[in-house]
């Protein structure tokens, strides 16, 4: 079974018949969707774990590895053989050699209500935190430009799947097949208590991390005008949010009666 089957075949069979905890769990963190407070939670849960990030170079400019020469730097390192989960801001396409090396691979993300995650990761990028943020502020003077960049649009469907992937039957079809689980922010410990029991465990979150600082250079004001622009400019991720909530919000219900039921039983115990 994979994601597709949560909806259709009821949570408790997706648990039973879809839980991967002996294989690799690959954890495809894309930028602004709580994924560094998941990744604390995942080394908790599934060690040996491995974070696979860029290296930032501080000079006159502030330079970076690529990511595909990070992950080729582990894959090379033999590390991903004794490894039980790993994470990285890389993409689909980019963690082909993770596939490759560990076939066992069961990739998982997280999304993001696509015009909140646009504007945190602007907020984000113009904090002393980001190592470019004084390139990032002189780039995007405002909001809207940073909307209108082609390299800010669309960012979760192009972490999740390839390029030629655009309607929303496609959109669905990939995800359901290639991914083990998508969780959501905005439902965040139902999306939590269900990948921590695919992992084998039952538990809900507890960290929250990189809340991002307040400063005279990120203040946004979210207006309808706003909203309507970084929607009108991210329909890929609108249509592909939309169908994991619509996924979600299915087996919303029986999660709740089964976390009822267990607490029932720990009562009766």
């Amino acid at each position: 079974m994979a994601f597709g089957d949560i909806a259709t075949a009821g949570l408790r069979t997706f648990l039973d018949t879809d839980r991967f905890a002996d294989e690799l769990c690959v954890f495809i963190h894309i930028p602004k969707t709580a994924g560094s407070s998941l990744s604390t939670e995942l080394e908790r849960l599934r060690p040996p774990y491995i974070n696979i990030h860029r290296r930032y170079f501080y000079g006159d400019t502030v330079t970076f590895s690529r990511i595909e020469d990070e992950i080729a730097s582990v894959v090379d390192s033999g590390a991903l053989a004794q490894a039980n989960a790993c994470s990285g801001h890389f993409s689909w396409n980019q963690a082909a050699p993770i596939r490759a090396v560990r076939p066992d691979a069961r990739p998982f993300t997280f999304l993001r209500d696509p015009v909140k995650r646009i504007i945190s990761d602007y907020r984000y990028s113009r904090t002393p935190t980001h190592p470019t943020y004084k390139e990032t502020i002189a780039r995007f003077p405002t909001i809207e430009s940073y909307v209108a960049a082609p390299e800010t649009q669309d960012k979760m469907a192009r972490f999740l799947m390839p390029g030629d992937i655009v309607t929303p039957s496609q959109i669905d079809a990939f995800i359901s097949a290639n991914y083990a689980f998508v969780g959501l922010l905005e439902m965040y410990p139902l999306s939590f208590n269900i990948l921590s029991r695919l992992l084998g465990d039952n538990v809900m979150p507890s960290e929250h991390k990189r809340k991002t600082e307040a400063t005279s250079d990120n203040e946004v004001a979210e207006t309808p005008e706003l909203r309507a622009l970084i929607a009108d400019h991210n329909q890929r991720d609108k249509a592909l949010y939309d169908i994991v909530r619509r996924k979600l919000v299915a087996i919303r219900d029986e999660w709740r009666d089964l976390r009822q039921a267990e607490a029932r039983g720990s009562r009766a115990a």
